[in-house]
């Protein structure tokens, strides 16, 4: 009677054994998944930002490089996107100033509650 005791005290530590030992291979798998997914998640705002950034500096080009510079203005299509767009006269690090003009094209977003850029410039000459 004494060995029958024992051996249902053994399966129990064997289960409670097994459940850990599940809990920790499932733990894993949930950081890994939930990992994936927020590396998804930036590379998409990553790309959508780069997209947009590219199609701004497009329509700003076609007509004629001429407007006024934008802060933070938000992007009616993508809630939480915002754009900045900014000109000023380029200076060559080694030649100085030259006549030219340089664009800067700003998408910025929040991401996991941090502050996320992507930057686009285009130099074009004032003539």
């Amino acid at each position: 009677m004494h060995n029958k005791s024992l051996i249902k005290g053994f399966a129990l530590v064997e289960i409670l054994i097994a459940i850990t030992i599940l809990s920790i291979v499932l733990l894993s798998v949930y950081t890994g998944v939930s990992a994936g997914i927020s590396v998804i998640t930036g590379t998409k705002n990553y790309t959508r930002a780069m997209i947009l950034a590219k199609t701004k500096m497009n329509e700003f080009i076609l007509r004629r490089m001429r407007e006024p510079d934008i802060t933070l203005e938000p992007i009616e299509e993508y809630s939480g996107f915002y754009l900045t767009r900014k000109t000023e006269r380029f200076e060559h690090d080694i030649l100085g100033p030259i006549p030219a003009k340089k664009t800067d094209i700003i998408i910025s977003w929040k991401e996991n509650k941090r502050e996320k850029k992507y930057m686009l410039s285009y130099i074009f000459s004032e003539k």
